[in-house]
Parts: C-alpha cells; sequence; structure tokens
C-alpha cells in the first residue's frame, strides 16, 4: 500500500510540474500578443491567447510570404536595370 500511495504522489507531483510548465508557457504566450491587455489586471483565458497565437502566426506568415515575393521582384527589377546598363 505505502508503494502504491508514493507511487501516486510521485506521478501526481511530476503531472502538477507538466501543468504548470503548460499554464506558464501559455500565459507567456499570452504577453506577447499585440493585442494583450497591459492593465496588469485583465488577461485573457487559455483558449483565448491558444486561439490569438494561431491566428497571429498564420498573419506573421503571410507578411513573411509577402515580404519574399517583393525582394524578389525587386531583385528582378535591379536584375532587369542592370543588364540594360551595360
Amino acid at each position: 500500500m505505502e508503494k502504491r500511495r508514493r507511487r501516486r504522489e510521485s506521478h501526481n507531483a511530476v503531472e502538477r510540474r507538466r501543468r504548470d510548465n503548460i499554464n506558464e508557457r501559455i500565459q507567456e504566450l499570452g504577453t506577447l500578443l499585440q493585442d494583450a491587455p497591459d492593465d496588469g489586471v485583465s488577461r485573457f483565458n487559455k483558449g483565448t491567447i491558444l486561439r490569438k497565437s494561431v491566428e497571429q502566426i498564420k498573419k506573421l506568415q503571410a507578411d513573411l510570404m509577402q515580404h519574399r515575393q517583393r525582394v524578389q521582384e525587386l531583385e528582378s527589377i535591379l536584375q532587369q536595370i542592370n543588364v540594360h546598363q551595360r
């Protein structure tokens, strides 16, 4: 019986640390959100933090793709200018 109790307590402690770690990372994500409340009192719930994080990541990925395309366009224009100047 004692062995079972110790094993259960150990498992509970491991699970608590895992949950605490997840919750800390979610709260950290919340502080990184662009529209996060910064009044020190209000905060988003976990589901909202995760949803808004996914939205923000998708937007940043789309922005990055647009910037890369623009760089390619500008490099192409620059290449054409260099060819015509020779």
